[in-house]
């Protein structure tokens, strides 16, 4: 009976394009049936617009996360069963409006050339996965050369994860890393929030989901101006039985600008938790992590420290749900402002839903960040949601949304100075044969910048627009040795 489940299982199936984003823990859990196998073939490709079966929430392999970890629930994953190459191009082209000083706003011509890998690959009992985006934007015209836009810009975006599963034990390690002109928080300076929903879409994972407390943040939109982040984490879980898991994750970040005018970061972050399953479908935890901060150059350092007890529930393939707060306790010392500690509530929220033929996701965070680059720290409250809808066989839609509040630190009682933000993307798309798919997108954002803060370091306050045409080409994907 075992020996005919896994020949059913290494079939190679269309995979739906509104499939449940790739958990972090794609991997099933000892015992499963799963060690000790051969790795499964490499996948043809990794959506079929001609398939006619809609998504099917009991074909999804269970998501392992954990209310401890450092990555939030997901739905779980249809790729498990199959190894994922899958490359692509894509060229866009959009009119996007820009805020000028006199209040006036004026338009330029974008073009962006751009490339993406999607790889997964499963064996013993080992996972790894990989995503990539990345290109070059082209702004030439009068209205990128009124706006201040350099005429060329380059952004990147990379992600790996790598798995393994050891009796009892999970091991985890993954770094993600970006180069981006903007704010990668709405897409700024990388076609803005309808192209960045795109491309989610299009990789079709959920590799780029962390805890805040794990990534530097960038929630706050600046002037185009080069920076780099990068997060490396590593996560160890142990499973004392069915029910009961201790989780324990450690990270390092650094948030550098290659312009004067932000601060320079570095974080360090360790996280460590208890899990406990009530049922097959509701689990809670309870967790404390520490943080420290660091701004380069300057002797200002930012602690904090956390408690929190956190609720979940799980419906494979349909529903996840996760919710988790405590207080917080931040500490700022070395600053322009002396020696001050705050008491805060953190919080951290996600919720995501599945139908055959739409979804709805949505996250809230909140607690200490380390400002963007901006401040020399903030506590931030972020909202984001998205949602699909297939409309037809080749037809989809998205729409997404989000609004980030960020105050800089002070001690109780003062005014801090604060931004806050917001965008909305949508785009439809159409697939056009077994590799191409076109897609029209909008997005809309607006910032609204303290006093203090000059147009060279944040831009212009105003509301920005883009419209535009994408086209994508995925290549077949390439079979490698089993």
């Amino acid at each position: 009976m075992a020996f005919a489940q896994d020949q059913k299982q290494e079939q190679p199936s269309p995979l739906d394009p509104n499939a449940p984003l790739q958990p972090l823990y794609s991997t099933p859990a000892p015992g499963s049936g799963y060690s000790g196998r051969a790795p499964v073939g490499a996948a043809r490709g990794v959506s079929s617009p001609y398939d006619p079966q809609q998504y099917d929430p009991s074909q999804v392999v269970p998501d392992q996360n954990t209310l401890a970890g450092a990555a939030p629930f997901t739905l779980g994953s249809l790729q498990h069963n199959r190894n994922i190459f899958d490359p692509s191009v894509s060229f866009t082209q959009l009119g996007q409006t820009y805020p000028l000083a006199d209040g006036k706003s004026v338009v330029a011509d974008v073009s962006l050339v751009s490339a993406s890998l999607n790889f997964d690959r499963t064996w013993s009992e080992y996972h790894f996965s990989a995503l990539y985006n990345g290109g070059e934007s082209f702004n030439y015209g009068y209205g990128a050369q009124a706006a201040g836009i350099a005429p060329h810009y380059q952004f990147h975006s990379l992600i790996f994860s790598q798995e393994a599963d050891w009796a009892r034990w999970h091991v985890q390690l993954r770094d993600n890393f970006n180069v981006s002109p903007g704010a990668t928080f709405t897409g700024q300076g990388m076609g803005g929030p309808g192209l960045a929903a795109q491309f989610s879409s299009l990789l079709g994972a959920s590799l780029t989901n962390l805890s805040q407390s794990f990534v530097p943040s960038e929630t706050i939109n600046t002037a185009n101006a080069l920076r780099y982040m990068n997060s490396v984490l590593g996560q160890v879980e142990y499973s004392f039985s069915r029910r009961s898991a201790v989780t324990f994750s450690g990270s390092y970040g650094l948030l550098n600008f290659t312009v004067p005018g932000f601060f320079n970061s570095t974080m360090v972050d360790g996280q460590a938790g208890y899990d406990y399953l009530l049922d097959p479908r509701n689990s809670i935890a309870v967790l404390g992590s520490y943080g420290k901060i660091s701004y380069t150059g300057t002797q200002n350092t930012t602690t904090d420290y956390v408690g929190a007890f956190a609720y979940g529930r799980k419906i494979t393939g349909r529903l996840a749900f996760q919710a988790a707060v405590g207080p917080q306790e931040i500490q700022s010392a070395g600053g322009p402002l002396g020696n001050f500690h705050i008491l805060f509530v953190s919080a951290n929220s996600a919720l995501r839903y599945e139908r055959r033929r739409s979804g709805l996701s949505f996250t809230f965070l909140r607690g200490l960040t380390e400002g963007s680059g901006i401040f020399q720290g903030a506590t931030s409250d972020t909202f984001a949601t998205n949602a699909h809808y297939q409309l037809t066989r080749n037809w989809s839609g998205a729409v997404s949304a989000g609004y980030a509040l960020n105050n800089a630190l002070a001690p109780t009682g003062s005014k801090a100075a604060q931004f806050d933000n917001w965008f909305v993307g949508a785009n439809i798309g159409r697939r056009v044969g077994p590799h191409a798919q076109f897609s029209f997108n909008y997005g809309a954002q607006d910032q609204v910048n303290p006093s203090f803060c000059t147009p060279a370091t944040c831009g212009l306050s105003g509301l920005q627009q883009s419209v535009g045409l994408s086209v994508n080409w995925h290549l077949r994907p390439v079979g490698y040795e089993q």
